[in-house]
């Protein structure tokens, strides 16, 4: 349940790419919830279970497209097959990128972190971050640009590092 969990939103975005359609794509994703579940014991407990997952979401995309003839003039399978295999490219890339933001914010001062946590952690925007701490908004603005730009440099160290291992 833990694995299903956090790969939930991921899954979704993955359907969503390849449908255009949020009623079939929220279908798509009660049969794919319903196909994992069933097939779990399948699943190799070492191998990423969002992509394991994606998989079997192209596959319930697939039955989907059979059933519902309108998609055939959208898509045919070869065309799904490359948008799946493109997608699951960048959320490769984009697992590496989240990791190596984790281990930035690791390294931000406290006031920073403390800063990106009351944004994007919880139900405060920038103008509750301004009057909780005391700063015009402008300058919450600012700090959250330098902060972002530190981040940014930080994954990019880091990508270009592991590039050249």
């Amino acid at each position: 349940m833990r694995l299903y969990a956090n790969s939930y939103s991921r899954i979704f975005r993955f359907i969503l790419t390849l449908i255009p359609c949020r009623n079939d794509a929220d279908e798509v994703m009660q049969e794919t919830s319903l196909v994992l579940w069933r097939k779990f014991d399948e699943y190799q407990s070492e191998g990423n279970f969002t992509r394991w997952a994606c998989g079997i979401a192209r596959l319930e995309v697939l039955r989907l497209m059979e059933r519902k003839k309108r998609f055939a003039a959208l898509f045919d399978e070869q065309l799904l097959n490359q948008i799946a295999s493109t997608r699951a490219r960048c959320e490769e890339l984009l697992e590496i990128r989240r990791d190596f933001l984790a281990i930035c914010k690791r390294q931000l001062p406290e006031k920073d972190l403390y800063l990106l946590q009351l944004i994007y952690e919880s139900e405060h925007g920038a103008k509750t971050a301004s009057s909780i701490m005391d700063q015009p908004l402008s300058t919450i603005y600012r700090h959250l640009d330098r902060i972002r730009n530190t981040l940014f440099h930080c994954i990019e160290r880091k990508m270009n590092a592991e590039d050249t291992e």
